[in-house]
């Protein structure tokens, strides 16, 4: 990672902390759209395990625990991961729910084909270079099992912050 990469890292972790500290539970607790349509996608695929990356404060996590789905969640952001933990206890589920904190910048460190189902709303819209979105690509490519399903959601024409970030 090169000075610039490494700065731009740690200010969006620094964002991302203090944003969940500041405000709890801020997607509120119903999942995203894409979540609900991934849960749809891995049950027919006979996922059993889901690996959600960038899950900030835990609100599709939690929603694929519910569902029936064993979960690791990761973030670079503590502040979100424990607030997820809580909710998970809170609502039942804390047995199906794993967090780690992790930079998606790094290798996972899962053995290759060990996943039937990852997923990732709006990760690959932060701020990522060309070169970390085709990594963190390349990971899940390497950490899904044969068949297994990446369900992942990024802006789009319709997006109301559509054209305010730098195309990739």
């Amino acid at each position: 990672m090169s000075g610039d990469e490494r700065e731009r890292a740690e200010a969006q972790r620094d964002h991302w902390q203090h944003t969940y500290g500041s405000h709890p539970g801020m997607y509120g607790q119903e999942p995203s759209a894409p979540a609900r349509h991934a849960a749809g996608v891995f049950r027919a695929a006979g996922a059993q395990e889901v690996l959600e990356l960038g899950a900030g404060h835990g609100r599709d996590a939690l929603f694929f625990a519910r569902e029936g789905f064993t979960v690791t969640a990761t973030d670079f952001s503590a502040t979100g991961l424990e607030q997820l933990r809580q909710a998970a206890r809170d609502q039942g589920v804390g047995e199906r729910v794993t967090t780690v904190v992790r930079d998606v910048r790094e290798p996972l460190p899962l053995p290759d084909s060990s996943l039937g189902a990852v997923f990732a709303h709006m990760l690959l819209c932060m701020a990522l270079s060309t070169h970390e979105i085709h990594a963190v690509v390349d990971e899940v490519r390497r950490v899904l099992r044969p068949g297994g399903t990446f369900v992942y959601a990024v802006r789009h024409t319709g997006d109301v912050h559509y054209g305010a970030d730098t195309a990739r």
